[in-house]
């Protein structure tokens, strides 16, 4: 398995379980972002960034230097927002930057994530493969036990790709 792990994170939580995986794994971390980054803060983030779920939007992406053909596995990492993935992972499987892919999804939410792994999968599903997911909650009031729960988590994606 060659792997690379690219995420999304706007408040350092799903950043936070990312450079875990890369330090377990030894593989490089890419922190994807939008041209416009969100500045809201306290409940507007929730306006916002729930907004721009239900309007659908796919925010244009700061340009970032991965050939993807170099790696078989992707470790992608988001937010839950609205109980899906954000936009920028959206614009990021919409657009096709990588396909052909075995693909390990985490992420991170504060309750309310019922259905990412369900959403995820019809999102990759027509080129890409889901292998496992998994959800954080509570990211960085939980630092610890995040990190151990990403520790077990990565123990059990090795074994699924032998």
């Amino acid at each position: 398995m060659k792997p690379i792990i690219v995420y999304y994170s706007y408040e350092g939580n799903t950043e936070f379980i990312a450079s875990v995986i890369a330090e377990l794994l030894r593989a490089q971390a890419v922190r994807i972002s939008p041209i416009k980054e969100m500045t809201s803060s306290g409940f507007g983030k929730y306006v916002w960034g729930g907004g721009q779920v239900v309007m659908k939007i796919k925010p244009k992406l700061q340009p970032f230097t991965i050939n993807f053909d170099d790696f078989d596995t992707v470790f992608l990492g988001s937010p839950i927002w609205a109980g899906t993935f954000a936009p920028p992972i959206k614009t990021l499987l919409e657009d096709g930057y990588f396909h052909g892919k075995n693909v390990f999804y985490f992420y991170t939410h504060e309750g309310g994530a019922q259905n990412a792994h369900r959403r995820i999968e019809a999102a990759l599903s027509k080129t890409n493969r889901l292998v496992s997911s998994e959800g954080f909650l509570d990211v960085l009031k939980n630092p610890e036990e995040n990190r151990q729960k990403a520790q077990a988590w990565v123990a059990h994606c090795l074994k699924e790709s032998e």
